[in-house]
């Protein structure tokens, strides 16, 4: 499965500061590497900047599915900041 995402220009910058540091340094890591230069250098690049910077070792699958996971917390996270931003508190 192959993603093309460009999170840099746009999905992050809408982001809010509290947003990024409630994000696991693991999570921090995965949104680092799929942004900016490193976003545009092939999955063994990334890979290995990924076991570097964790310490762990990473394969494309378990990198794939951190970022799935990555994105949809910072889309959780996105609309309950914006749900507080408006003021409302809807009940689900």
């Amino acid at each position: 499965m192959k993603m093309d995402l460009d999170l840099k220009a746009g999905f992050l910058q809408s982001l809010k500061r509290e947003v990024l540091a409630s994000l696991s340094a693991e999570e921090r890591a995965v949104i680092e590497v799929s942004t900016g230069e490193l976003g545009n250098k092939p999955d063994a690049v990334k890979l290995g900047w990924l076991k570097m910077r964790t310490k762990q070792t990473w394969t494309k699958q378990r990198y794939t599915a951190a970022l799935n996971r990555t994105i949809k917390t910072l889309r959780e996270a996105v609309a309950t900041q914006a749900e507080k931003d408006r003021g409302g508190s809807e009940d689900q």
